[in-house]
């Protein structure tokens, strides 16, 4: 049975922090971002852009996010890039691609739905959300321990809702 896009997004994050992650929190997606090969800049982008992946044959790919936005927003989109570079691996039969993917405002598509979820996924992981949210603690509490905005935990929240966590 072939899984859903949101389903693929969450095991390939899950699988980034089963091999990446130090767990502890905030995630430190900088960290990881390294680690799995893809420097992290910050930059001034033109107006339209939150952040890019750039890979080129033969090099090393590089990660721009927005300087002047909040740190919030520079994680997320840090982690929503790396969303598209493991999509790009996953699809990919060598690593001497090249590409370039752009966050634009207005431009939503599969792919950007993957980035999204894989992001929320990384930076938010099930478990420990969850488990806040059964606790009963704030959304702003929950922003908060994830280091990411009441946006992205409010839209996390949305999505373990209508796509719950299956039971093992």
């Amino acid at each position: 049975m072939a899984k859903l896009v949101w389903q693929s997004a969450r095991e390939h994050a899950q699988d980034v922090l089963d091999n990446y992650w130090d767990g502890r929190f905030p995630v430190k997606i900088a960290a990881i971002s390294k680690a799995m090969g893809i420097m992290p800049y910050q930059a001034s982008l033109s107006t339209e852009l939150s952040g890019m992946i750039v890979k080129k044959p033969n090099e090393q790919a590089r990660a721009y996010v927005e300087k002047s936005e909040t740190e919030t927003r520079r994680r997320f989109t840090l982690a929503h890039e790396l969303g598209h570079y493991v999509e790009r691996v996953d699809v990919s039969d060598d690593n001497d691609f090249s590409f370039v993917e752009r966050r634009e405002p207005g431009r939503y598509d599969l792919h950007e739905f993957y980035a999204d979820e894989f992001a929320g996924a990384l930076l938010m992981p099930e478990k420990p959300f969850m488990d806040m949210l059964h606790e009963g603690r704030s959304l702003i509490d929950i922003a908060a321990r994830f280091g990411v905005s009441l946006d992205a935990a409010r839209k996390r929240r949305e999505r373990l809702k209508k796509n719950p966590p299956e039971k093992d």
